[in-house]
């Protein structure tokens, strides 16, 4: 690198005259901090804005600092970066000036003045310096007298400017979102009377039909004159998670930290929030990740020691005790998990079959952070994580991932993709049964996006709201919103199957484990735990297809039922009482989900997960005996209704014998249209008659 010739110089000047029709995008006057510039006050330095200008204070001797934030602009297009700006403290050999940041920290471009009228220009790539010498230059003014420093971009290279005096070149291969700042090598003090953008606004793949409805502030029972953070609504839309950040009410005390507080809805508002205490809050950065359906287990951030006090990265999960407590969190175990960037973010699906990570691995990250996911192993530990792929991730950084209740629609910031400002919050959904496969990123557009940084994006099963944080008409620093979302904008509809789960006998609610099969794939779906004090159960489950479900406890017999949910395409709230059977003499049960062919006794195969859990049910308990009865509704002979009923018995025993069932234990008799559970004059009615039930002969 070295200063051009003095002929160069006059051909850039014609360039750069030629250049001016650049449109202003950016005219920072500093009347207020809307485009989020660092306000520091801290040991190495300060900066306020005040008055219409912006006071930088490099409180250090042989330190540099620097105060950046991101404009909005094509970096492949030209662009013009000028600002107004005088040393009002210091040596007149302090050396002040601007600087562009493209492609990380690690990557920028620094044009420096100092008041004895020295310049300089370097260059960092990937930490690396080329710095040229310290040269004079007479249009340079002195300390307490503003210059006009202006960095032009075309045709490849950046151009130096102070007060209308071309005085160097360098080359400039920047590719993603600009940042634009100021530099204070040493110990002094200067004062910004503006900075202006001059460039093109960046191509945004936008959404169709961008979010216009307004952002509502939560309230004062969530919000505060500190920082709240992070938001996970539960799926039902009943609880909110979020942090305070160094709230005077936090357990830790050290600077930064987070605590996790809890609000609940009461209908209309969100109640005055309270800290959810230990052991789920500790000396670290606590936060929720992800709430089950039922409310009754969390993901959190970080690992514990077996005392509840912070131990790592990754992520944890905690149970709610029957007296409504949480336990203490246990570490997910991830297959070859680490990370290294300084920071993590997840989302975990409602099923906790799924996570999706922001993590940054030096084998097969694109950029800084990237998503990746991880999938659930029967043994409860994750595989070790795959990237989502280049349609989502980028050379920039992504992150705070949200996957919706649908599992399919993915929402997470990202200043890789084109936006409105330093980091914005796209859309995009699962293309098929593929975990790398996604549609083009979409920008929620410019009501949610802002020039500052946007992220935090999250919903309940509903879709029907969104919650995220946001500095503008904030109660404090950064306060927690909903908006609402148009239906186009919403994940694919759900259905959330809530319920409770009671003992049959004494009508006394039960915990218990309720487990949802696919019975179009016979694919396990989903698990659900009811709580043991009310029997509360949540679960849910996508529509479009028939599925099984059933609750099993020790001592009981597991009582299945079944639902059809083809036909929803909305979300829909559909409440199922659950009741377990007490193993006992003469007790009968009915198997819900055996299935035959019309007319015949050929057991359908959607009738194999029903019938397997029966059959472990026998094996766990070889003292019980059992009759198989087969019953049908009343339409036809009386005879061969009889007949059909017995002959579907017999198919029944036979196939619990071919699992490994002693003959001995199963009789077997049909009763036809005897006994009828419901009314035989209408379908259901007679498709609920059509069963098999069993009763306990013998114990």
């Amino acid at each position: 690198m070295k200063i051009i010739g003095y002929l160069i110089i006059f051909l850039m000047q014609l360039s750069f005259l030629s250049a001016q029709n650049i449109p202003l995008l950016f005219d920072e006057n500093f009347d207020d901090n809307a485009f989020g510039w660092d306000i520091s006050d801290n040991d190495d330095a300060t900066a306020e804005i005040s008055n219409g200008y912006f006071f930088i204070n490099n409180k250090g001797i042989n330190t540099g600092y620097r105060f950046w934030t991101q404009f909005n602009i094509d970096p492949a297009q030209d662009f013009i970066v000028e600002c107004k700006i005088r040393q009002v403290f210091g040596n007149p050999d302090d050396a002040y000036g601007l600087f562009i940041v493209s492609d990380g920290i690690e990557n920028n471009y620094n044009f420096e003045i100092k008041s004895d009228g020295h310049f300089r220009t370097s260059i960092q790539t990937d930490g690396q310096y080329d710095v040229d010498n310290w040269s004079i230059n007479s249009n340079i003014k002195q300390k307490g007298e503003y210059n006009i420093l202006k960095i032009k971009k075309t045709n490849g290279y950046l151009y130096y400017y102070v007060n209308d005096r071309l005085l160097n070149a360098q080359s400039f291969s920047g590719a993603m979102g600009l940042d634009f700042g100021f530099v204070l090598r040493s110990r002094s003090k200067v004062q910004v009377d503006y900075l202006k953008i001059y460039g093109n606004k960046p191509q945004i793949n936008l959404v169709d039909d961008p979010i216009t409805n307004p952002k509502e502030n939560l309230g004062a029972g969530v919000n505060t004159t500190y920082s709240e953070l992070i938001p996970i609504i539960a799926p039902d839309g009943k609880n909110f998670y979020f942090v305070r950040d160094d709230y005077p009410g936090n357990i830790g005390s050290d600077k930064d930290h987070n605590d996790i507080w809890v609000s609940a809805f009461d209908g209309t508002n969100w109640l005055t929030a309270r800290n959810i205490d230990r052991p789920l809050n500790n000396s670290g950065h606590n936060f929720v990740i992800a709430v089950t359906p039922d409310n009754n287990t969390l993901v959190l951030n970080g690992t514990y020691t077996a005392f509840g006090d912070e131990s790592g990265n990754g992520i944890s999960l905690s149970t709610r005790n029957n007296d409504g407590s949480w336990s203490i969190p246990k570490t997910v175990e991830i297959d070859n998990f680490y990370n290294d960037d300084l920071y993590q973010n997840f989302t975990v699906s409602t099923d906790l079959q799924v996570i999706i990570m922001a993590i940054e691995r030096a084998d097969d990250t694109y950029g800084q952070s990237d998503l990746y996911v991880s999938f659930r192993k029967s043994d409860g530990t994750y595989t070790e994580p795959k990237n989502l792929g280049p349609k989502i991730n980028t050379t920039g950084e992504e992150g705070t991932p949200f996957l919706a209740a649908d599992g399919r629609t993915l929402y997470f910031y990202s200043d890789g993709h084109n936006g409105y400002g330093d980091a914005d919050i796209f859309v995009s959904k699962r293309v098929g049964t593929s975990w790398t496969e996604w549609t083009e990123p979409l920008n929620l557009g410019p009501n949610i996006n802002t020039p500052q940084w946007d992220a935090y994006f999250t919903l309940d099963a509903s879709g029907e709201y969104a919650y995220l944080v946001s500095s503008s008409n904030a109660i404090g620093e950064e306060d927690i919103f909903r908006v609402k979302i148009q239906e186009e904008l919403q994940p694919d509809p759900v259905v959330l199957i809530y319920g409770k789960v009671y003992d049959q006998n004494t009508n006394l609610p039960l915990a218990s484990q309720i487990t949802y099969d696919d019975l179009t794939t016979n694919l396990h779906v989903d698990v659900a735990n009811s709580s043991g004090t009310t029997g509360e159960y949540k679960i849910i489950l996508p529509y479009g297809t028939k599925y099984g479900f059933f609750a099993k406890k020790d001592g009981y017999m597991a009582l299945s039922d079944n639902i059809d949910l083809t036909n929803i395409e909305e979300y829909t709230e559909i409440e199922r009482n659950l009741y377990l059977i007490p193993i006992q003499i003469n007790q009968q049960i009915i198997l819900n989900n055996v299935f035959f062919e019309r007319g015949r006794a050929d057991i359908k195969s959607s009738s194999y997960p029903e019938l397997d859990r029966f059959v472990q049910t026998l094996k766990l308990n070889p003292e019980i005996e059992i009759e198989v009865q087969g019953y049908t509704n009343n339409i036809g002979d009386r005879q061969a209704l009889i007949d059909l009923s017995e002959q579907r018995a017999i198919a029944v025993k036979n196939y619990l014998i071919s699992k490994g069932i002693s003959e001995s234990r199963i009789t077997t008799k049909g009763y036809g249209p005897d006994n009828p559970i419901a009314d035989n004059s209408t379908p259901d009615g007679r498709t609920k008659n059509q069963r098999v039930e069993f009763k306990i002969t013998n114990l």
